[in-house]
């Protein structure tokens, strides 16, 4: 495989973030970069990322100023999908498609900027490689680990009485066996990526309402597992990366 193109969808809002932050989510700060910044590094470290194409609706020029600036910095092929009035993921990846900005006919890496993931991009299209050959056209990047959003209890029954014997709060723990949690993170190969051109663009689609459904029934979804990756969706989350600090989200980060 040679190179890939990347899809970020960041045109959400950050309604969940309101408490700590009042912006367009992609471009929420943390510790002196965006969102964005830090979830576009794996990718843009591999050097095998040929083009970045972001999906944008929510104060689209704030964010494509943002994204401007950075490709003027880092040198990156760049596009954009201003979505015309509400049209979810999957429709807004047709309307790109249709626009001539994504190219159907490369692999093509979909995320959201507030999901922050240690992958290895090289080894992710290599497995990819290997995937397509056995007839899997999907790979969606899972982890083995995911941060509990409760306080989880270990207890011992005495009598009729529960003991509490330890406590943790928010804790990270594996999953039962063969479950793996979602990080937002999807390669569609080209026969993958000719579903786009059917969604519906008369309300809100996402891929995961039609296409991966189909995919999955057909036999065609491989997963690539990571350890974890940090999810970024509530004030809590966002405090506690921005507590984390800039060095250690990119150790994290593996870059």
């Amino acid at each position: 495989m040679g190179m890939i193109n990347s899809v970020v969808h960041a045109g959400g809002k950050g309604t969940r973030l309101r408490e700590s932050y009042a912006g367009p989510k992609a471009l929420a700060p943390v510790d002196g970069e965006p969102l964005l910044w830090y979830h576009l590094q794996p990718l843009i470290r591999s050097g095998l990322v040929s083009n970045f194409v972001f999906t944008l609706m929510h104060d689209h020029e704030v964010v494509q100023g943002y994204v401007d600036s950075l490709a003027k910095e880092l040198g990156l092929s760049t596009g954009s999908i201003v979505e015309p009035r509400p049209l979810g993921r999957a429709g807004s990846v047709r309307h790109g498609i249709e626009e001539g900005v994504i190219d159907v006919d490369m692999p093509n890496l979909m995320s959201h900027p507030d999901d922050l993931i240690p992958v290895n991009i090289k080894d992710l299209m290599e497995y990819a490689e290997e995937s397509e050959s056995r007839g899997k056209h999907l790979i969606i990047v899972m982890a083995k680990n995911t941060v509990s959003p409760f306080g989880i209890g270990v207890t011992k029954e005495t009598g009729d009485i529960v003991e509490l014997q330890y406590f943790l709060e928010k804790p990270e723990l594996p999953l039962i066996p063969n479950h793996y949690a979602n990080t937002g993170m999807k390669l569609y190969m080209p026969d993958a990526m000719k579903a786009f051109k059917e969604a519906p663009l008369d309300r809100k689609t996402h891929a995961e309402d039609y296409i991966i459904p189909k995919l999955v029934k057909e036999g065609k979804v491989a997963v690539y597992l990571v350890e974890r990756w940090l999810s970024v969706n509530y004030a809590s989350e966002f405090d506690a990366v921005n507590k984390m600090g800039k060095d250690k989200l990119l150790e994290f980060l593996g870059v």
